[in-house]
């Protein structure tokens, strides 16, 4: 590549405006300046060689992170792409395709066009070319560390392909991120969500198909419910709602953990994704409050409407283990007749306000030796029936008693002796 070629690429990028935010990477800026640095005159090999092992260092951090081994330059710019919050991403996130402007559309994909042309550009080739020397590749000191599950958008050749990307998956940090948590009034995002499936949840499938029925709903933009999941310790609860994320979230589903402490915060959380084209889950654990509390009025005025209902694009999932979600500590004597059942009814009617309540009671000893024998097929543990359900008993007689976890926690245990 000639220094010509060279300046005609960062004078196409200088024209960019859509995309302008890719260029504030550190990655992205290494690669310009050295490109800068090689249309000079008389290029300086010593800048060039500490400005390429700073790129080399932060291409390689990004590789086994990641889990990327090859491409990695153009595997870099694609995640920028994909993340990036502009007019178009967010248009496209939020309204789809057909609602953007022709004149924005041609930009966007004559900005791609430069931008694919960039991360097409083999730099230890081209300083090759310019300079005659010989510099390591970051590509093969990654190769085969990692895997690459990766995909490519700068290979989509039609602006609804681009559109459509960002209107199921999202861009900036929801693109990133499936899962979040509220942490000093943001939103952060939660790199190892974890990973259930309902494939490893058994012995509740018609309790669950009721969370992914109305999930389904949900995401198809149909009438959907808050769900309240109520039981027992140990059943499942926690388990269904994350797999839920996990089942939904290739068709946009987006989950928020919300802490008690966190439920204060609620109006603002609301207000941070209500305007956003993708669908969210407020997951509400281990619900229940103290009878000092007065969390629970934002919630119950959330769940029930107030002035402003709950958007479109946001539902609530809570789990816990009192069907009222309450504590109650009222001395009758200190409260005269009306003001205590008033106080009651008011505590006692936050579970009334969900629109579907899911009970999750412990299995009979029928139901935890199914769930027993079914995870220890699963795990093709070599042990005969008998042992096992003679064991799996012991098991739960001396920890947790019978639940779903205790039966997994027994495999385990089982899979590592």
């Amino acid at each position: 590549m000639t220094k010509d070629e060279l300046k005609k690429i960062l004078f196409n990028i200088r024209k960019i405006i859509i995309y302008r935010n890719i260029f504030n990477d550190d990655a992205v800026k290494k690669f310009i300046k050295i490109i800068d640095t090689l249309c000079q005159d008389k290029p300086q090999e010593e800048a060039i060689y500490e400005l390429y092992g700073d790129l080399y260092d932060i291409l390689t951090k990004y590789a086994i992170k990641n889990a990327v081994y090859k491409n990695l330059w153009r595997s870099k710019i694609n995640e920028l792409i994909k993340e990036d919050e502009n007019i178009f991403s967010l248009l496209s996130e939020k309204y789809g395709s057909e609602y953007i402007e022709k004149s924005l559309k041609i930009t966007v994909m004559s900005e791609l066009s430069v931008i694919k042309e960039l991360a097409d550009t083999d730099l230890k080739e081209v300083i090759k070319d310019v300079l005659s020397i010989e510099i390591p590749s970051w590509e093969s000191i990654v190769g085969g560390i990692c895997h690459e599950n990766n995909i490519d958008i700068l290979n989509y050749k039609t602006v609804k392909e681009i559109s459509d990307y960002y209107s199921t998956n999202g861009c900036g940090l929801f693109n990133k991120y499936k899962a979040f948590r509220w942490n000093n009034g943001e939103l952060a995002g939660i790199d190892n969500p974890d990973p259930i499936l309902f494939d490893d949840l058994i012995g509740y499938e018609e309790e669950q198909k009721i969370v992914i029925d109305n999930t389904e709903a949900f995401i198809r933009g149909l009438p959907a419910s808050n769900i309240l999941l109520y039981g027992d310790r140990g059943t499942g609860k926690s388990s269904t709602v994350k797999a839920t994320l996990n089942m939904f979230s290739e068709r946009g589903l987006r989950l928020i953990e919300v802490t008690r402490e966190d439920v204060m915060e609620l109006n603002k959380i609301i207000s941070t994704i209500s305007r956003r084209g993708l669908k969210f889950i407020l997951f509400l654990d281990d619900l229940s409050f103290e009878e000092n509390e007065t969390e629970y009025k934002i919630l119950k005025s959330t769940l029930e409407g107030g002035i402003e209902k709950l958007p479109d694009n946001i539902i609530i999932y809570a789990t816990s283990n009192k069907r009222h979600m309450v504590r109650e500590y009222l001395d009758d004597s200190e409260q005269n007749e009306l003001h205590l059942r008033d106080t009651k009814e008011e505590k006692l009617s936050l579970s009334d306000r969900f629109g579907i309540t899911i009970t999750f009671t412990s299995p009979d000893q029928e139901k935890y030796l199914r769930i027993v024998e079914s995870l220890a097929k699963k795990y093709n543990i070599d042990v005969d029936l008998h042992t096992l359900r003679e064991k799996s008993l012991r098991w739960c007689t001396w920890h947790n008693g019978r639940s779903p976890r205790s039966a997994r926690q027994f495999i385990d245990y089982m899979r590592s002796h």
